[in-house]
């Protein structure tokens, strides 16, 4: 079914107000730019069906899991299993199925300044509810192209990343992030903020030359490294952007790609 809004509500309202049109008790949230798989709900409606009862179903790639492998996990432990990035290598949004009733319980995707990390932190609170299921399989892709949100809005990366920070420290008990001394919180955003700024650099250093852009992008990159939170990244930063200035040479003639 196709419901036009009436005016344009923005992003995140468009989201929400999706969930509540929809009438089945499991929703996926697709983007126009993440492709899903032809067997997308084929296979969650099996996996459903065998462990039912979780808030949360989601495609990622695992670390040293098999191939379609097939996780459980209690509110304990999986916001730990889900943000860790050397316990899962890759999510989507758009590779997961959520249960509708828990979704309008915590308000849907969260609508704060920034919008990156948002799909995030909704996955983080179904699976806080009464845990979720991981199979180690992605069930969509990301479309690079100009027009990614991450390409057209990076003053929007230092709001949003202090936004998803309180918002998981202030709503999920330590203990769900935190297991052993590792902190699967700082390390996910560690992993976003490194790989996100690097790739846009990549991109406007040799795709779309923008000279200007680059001057952002350090600049924003400087105002979520004085974050509290974040400083302990500055030495890891700024020794991988030396290395990508000495690559530069080479990307430049072709001898790296």
């Amino acid at each position: 079914k196709y419901f036009p809004n009436l005016e344009n509500i923005g992003t995140v309202k468009s989201f929400n107000k999706s969930i509540e049109r929809a009438t089945a008790g499991y929703v996926i949230m697709i983007t126009d730019d993440d492709p899903v798989t032809e067997d997308v709900v084929e296979n969650f409606h099996k996996i459903i069906n065998k462990y039912s009862g979780y808030g949360i179903y989601i495609g990622c790639s695992r670390a040293g899991k098999e191939a379609g492998a097939v996780e459980v996990f209690d509110n304990q432990n999986f916001i730990f299993q889900l943000l860790h990035p050397g316990l899962t290598t890759n999510l989507l949004w758009s590779s997961c199925v959520l249960e509708k009733k828990i979704l309008l319980d915590i308000g849907g995707l969260p609508d704060y300044e920034g919008l990156h990390l948002a799909d995030h932190a909704m996955m983080v609170f179904c699976g806080n509810r009464n845990g979720g299921v991981i199979i180690n399989k992605m069930f969509s892709q990301l479309t690079s192209h100009d027009n990614n949100f991450s390409k057209s809005n990076i003053n929007l990366y230092y709001p949003a990343c202090i936004h998803f920070y309180k918002l998981i420290t202030g709503s999920v008990k330590k203990e769900a992030y935190i297991i052993n001394g590792e902190n699967a919180l700082l390390k996910h955003l560690e992993r976003w903020f490194i790989t996100g700024m690097f790739s846009l650099r990549k991109y406007f250093t040799y795709q779309n030359k923008r000279r200007d852009t680059i001057k952002q992008i350090n600049s924003e990159s400087e105002r979520i490294l004085q974050l509290s939170f974040m400083q302990h990244l500055r030495y890891k930063y700024y020794l991988k952007l030396m290395i990508f200035n000495l690559k530069r040479p080479l990307y430049l003639v072709n001898i790296l790609r």
